[in-house]
């Protein structure tokens, strides 16, 4: 699970790498902002917006993954932290049937 995570990941963070600035608008767009004066001084702000439009939802989603995962790591970590406590509290007594065998 962990090595698709990370394949995932790292293919995604490839891909933005990848992408040029105005990759996500259509021509249309493009065309209309580069014709006039006052459109090609909104290009940048442009390309921002159609970009958050594009991360917001995966945000969300990575947002809800995160949950979902972190209450099953908690409830892995409770159960582990209740086998660690119960062999912690029963090595007094191995030690204690160790020591009667080795004074024997």
């Amino acid at each position: 699970m962990r090595r698709l995570l990370a394949v995932t990941l790292m293919a995604g963070g490839l891909a933005a790498l990848l992408a040029g600035p105005a990759a996500a608008q259509c021509v249309m767009c493009k065309t209309a902002l580069s014709g006039s004066p006052e459109g090609r001084r909104m290009v940048a702000q442009f390309n921002y917006a159609i970009l958050l439009m594009v991360v917001a939802p995966y945000l969300v989603m990575g947002g809800f993954v995160v949950g979902v995962y972190r209450e099953r790591i908690a409830h892995r970590l409770a159960r582990f932290g209740a086998t660690v406590r119960a062999r912690l509290e029963a090595l007094p007594a191995r030690w204690a049937t160790v020591a009667s065998r080795a004074h024997r």
